[in-house]
């Protein structure tokens, strides 16, 4: 599909996630014969956004499409529907990156690794000068391992993929299934009704479920008292769906292991959370998909897209 007039406004606070002139180059020679303009500001983007029809942001709210007459094409990095609101009247149809998973699946990698190999344990006896070898023959190895991934959707479709490259064994959970829904980097793909039967059977467990109303609090207390004991927990998706006070009662009384924790309902986490300094919690600060590839990733799906136009 032939583009005539390229906006981009891809400024983000995360300098990963910000356009830089590599990616200008990229699309220049890609797109040789498109006219393409990169927003200094927010008022600079409203300005150009008239001649615009294509454009490539961060943020884009309802109102806007009405001051973009020949818009047809809207392109976000991001997976969720947060900052890029749609068109009220349906005349275009915006469009989520769909990529994370390559970055995300190493955060988590590294996550489990952390509790599967006693990272923790480890950094402290370095620090101690202590040499703690007897300590690791509990460790235990992924391709012995069950990991039941809740929130299927293309993330989970790519971090499957990686843990089945380890030799895990894999248990998709899904609002709902259908006979389409078949994938070769899982074992089995479940209605997230049947969760709680499946948890008993789960060393690592992974909260991958979008925001908003229809997730918050989706995943109880019951949920947490019928994990496995041992089993850890991780949350890359968004941190509405548990309660953190759920969450230290399955840490405290022994059940869980650990949890690798990326998001959270309140952000930045507040500084009198106990989640800070828990001893069986690693936090990161919503940083799983940041990697300097990220943007470059995105610029390479997007003009995927166009070229299949």
């Amino acid at each position: 599909m032939k583009i005539n007039n390229l906006l981009i406004h891809l400024q983000n606070s995360v300098d990963a996630f910000s356009f830089k002139p590599r990616h200008l180059e990229r699309i220049r020679a890609a797109l040789p014969n498109t006219c393409i303009t990169v927003a200094r500001d927010n008022h600079d983007f409203m300005e150009q956004l008239p001649h615009a029809d294509c454009a490539l942001v961060w943020v884009f709210k309802s109102q806007w499409y009405e001051n973009a007459p020949k818009l047809n094409l809207l392109f976000t990095p991001a997976a969720g529907h947060d900052w890029v609101r749609k068109d009220p009247s349906g005349r275009v149809q915006p469009c989520y990156g769909s990529y994370h998973g390559r970055i995300m699946r190493e955060s988590l990698l590294s996550m489990m690794l952390h509790f599967n190999r006693r990272m923790a344990m480890t950094i402290e006896d370095q620090k101690k000068r202590v040499w703690g070898r007897l300590a690791y023959s509990d460790c235990v190895s992924l391709f012995s391992q069950q990991v039941l991934i809740v929130g299927y959707g293309s993330l989970g479709k790519s971090i499957g993929e990686m843990l089945n490259w380890f030799g895990a064994r894999v248990v998709g959970v899904k609002r709902q299934v259908t006979d389409a829904d078949t994938n070769a980097a899982v074992d089995r793909l479940i209605p997230f009704a049947r969760l709680e039967e499946e948890l008993p059977h789960a060393d690592h467990v992974v909260l991958l479920l979008p925001g908003g109303e229809e997730t918050n609090g989706i995943f109880t207390a019951k949920h947490f008292s019928a994990m496995k004991p041992g089993a850890c927990l991780y949350n890359l998706g968004r941190g509405n769906c548990c309660q953190e006070e759920d969450l230290l009662d399955a840490l405290n009384d022994g059940a869980l292991q650990g949890a690798g924790l990326d998001v959270f309902a309140e952000e930045p986490l507040p500084m009198e959370s106990r989640l800070w300094d828990h001893p069986k919690v690693l936090i990161t600060p919503h940083s799983s998909a940041i990697s300097r590839e990220y943007i470059d990733l995105f610029i390479e799906e997007w003009l995927g897209v166009v070229n299949s136009l």
